[in-house]
């Protein structure tokens, strides 16, 4: 499976295969919203948020495998590499990028797992009564919080390029924070780097 987003991980292939589920997906909303296949947009939409947020996953447990004894996979997330960094009071610019767009009620990527763990109580696409018109709740369990801007194809479209970018950012960045980890590791007393 060849991709030019090149995450340089050593988890590549199950980052792009995330992503190409997600893609797939899209594909399925696109059917469902031209049909009027209500039920068939709503599940894709799910199936979207859900590859879109593992994609991120995997790429972060790809940048977990470059480092030493690095995390079992159920506990990767950002909050717990950060604490990986912090206890030998090392920079991470992965990390940095990540928690930019995951910053609480304004980053694009913290609205994403908004939808993503909403989408189990509320539908995630919002059918407008008077006009038909479809669209992306910004925060399914809080309607009050309005609808993404466009239309769903276009917003999932436009979230699927910042997950393309995001990967090959934590791509090009990884190798280079795992050395100086490994580089702050040898300095902390009684760590084995």
């Amino acid at each position: 499976m060849t991709d030019p987003i090149a995450t340089r991980l050593p988890n590549e292939a199950q980052v792009l295969l995330r992503l190409s589920g997600a893609r797939e997906q899209l594909a399925i909303l696109r059917d469902g919203l031209r049909n009027q296949q209500q039920p068939l947009a709503e599940a894709a939409a799910c199936a979207i948020l859900d590859q879109a947020t593992k994609t991120v996953i995997a790429a972060l447990h790809g940048f977990n495998l470059l480092l030493p004894q690095p995390l079992p996979a159920e506990r990767v997330n950002w909050r717990n590499l950060r604490a990986r960094f912090v206890s030998v009071q090392a920079e991470s610019a992965v990390l940095d990028l990540v928690e930019e767009h995951m910053r609480p009620r304004v980053g694009w990527l913290w609205w994403l797992e908004r939808k993503e763990q909403a989408s189990a109580f509320a539908p995630v696409l919002h059918v407008d009564p008077d006009t038909g018109t479809v669209a992306v709740w910004r925060d399914p369990l809080d309607p009050t919080q309005g609808t993404e801007p466009g239309t769903p194809e276009e917003y999932f479209a436009s979230i699927l390029e910042r997950i393309e970018n995001l990967v090959r950012e934590i791509g090009r960045l990884a190798r280079r924070d795992a050395e100086t980890f490994r580089h702050a590791a040898r300095r902390q007393p009684g760590r084995i780097a």
